[in-house]
């Protein structure tokens, strides 16, 4: 004991134990800081097609404006969206989608106009079992406020529902993700009885994300088909992306969408700039 007395009575040990204590102490807040970020904090708050696992915090709002372009041979389509989400409480959230402008050459010549509108709700239960493992279920309804005769919508008033599930690992640097569903038409306005009708589908984007620098690198794998219900398309496509984190609470996002069947689109590209006001204070 008194030799351990005399070597900390050594001026450089003194100032190694004293560096040593200000440092746990600097560091270990820090740390306990990385642990207990938040779920908005960890996660990109938009992804490409999929949904976002994170939910609105009550009264908060977040803004997302996206630019879409889609490309299959000759022709193509092109996209201007807007879309709002409310938080009523810390899980419950409604929404709206908007294709503020819908720039397509389906039918021919190019035709622009305003594309369809979609509403919804979702419940999201943020820790499902474990800090890590999230949860949501989501209800749609979509109307065909675009001008069907032009190319600029299906002309169908239709419902879906689908779950959105998420895992993450590695603390949070890694995220499993997935929202799959189905999409039932109501009603549909034919133009004309030669038309195929827009029919009952299921679908299912999911993916990995990975943080990476000040954002996270992306890959998703959406599929739809429209098979069960009579129809003869299945629409496959790989997008890889790249969800830039500009601020606490604004992100950019580029999308390169890529089709690997014959029914989907060859190749697109998607921006989206999404950022949140209002919620709990910071």
């Amino acid at each position: 004991m008194k030799r351990f007395t005399q070597i900390l009575s050594r001026p450089i040990v003194r100032i190694g134990v004293c560096l040593a204590v200000v440092l746990h102490c600097g560091f270990a807040p820090e740390r306990a800081h990385a642990q207990q970020k938040s779920l908005e904090e960890r996660q990109p708050l938009e992804l490409v097609f999929a949904d976002s696992i994170v939910p609105q915090d009550r009264h908060e709002t977040m803004l997302t404006t996206g630019v879409w372009y889609f490309r299959h041979h000759s022709a193509y389509q092109a996209l201007l969206t807007q879309k709002v989400e409310w938080g009523i409480s810390d899980q419950l959230q409604v929404a709206t989608f908007i294709q503020l402008v819908n720039s397509s050459n389906a039918l021919g010549s190019t035709r622009t106009g305003v594309g369809d509108i979609e509403v919804g709700a979702r419940y999201t239960w943020s820790n499902a079992g474990s800090p890590f493992t999230h949860v949501a279920l989501a209800l749609e309804a979509g109307f065909p406020t675009g001008n069907s005769g032009k190319g600029l919508s299906e002309g169908a008033y239709s419902v879906s529902t689908s779950v959105l599930l998420s895992r993450e690992l590695g603390q949070g640097k890694y995220q499993l993700f997935s929202t799959t569903g189905t999409e039932i038409i109501i009603k549909h306005r034919r133009l004309d009885s030669s038309d195929d009708p827009p029919r009952n589908s299921v679908f299912s984007n999911g993916g990995l994300s990975v943080r990476i620098g000040p954002g996270w690198a992306v890959g998703e794998m959406s599929v739809s088909s429209n098979r069960w219900s009579g129809g003869s398309e299945t629409q496959l496509a790989f997008t890889p992306s790249y969800v830039w984190r500009l601020g606490k609470r604004a992100e950019l996002l580029f999308g390169v969408p890529i089709g690997l069947t014959s029914s989907t689109d060859r190749v697109g590209g998607v921006v989206k700039f999404t950022f949140e006001l209002g919620g709990k204070p910071d």
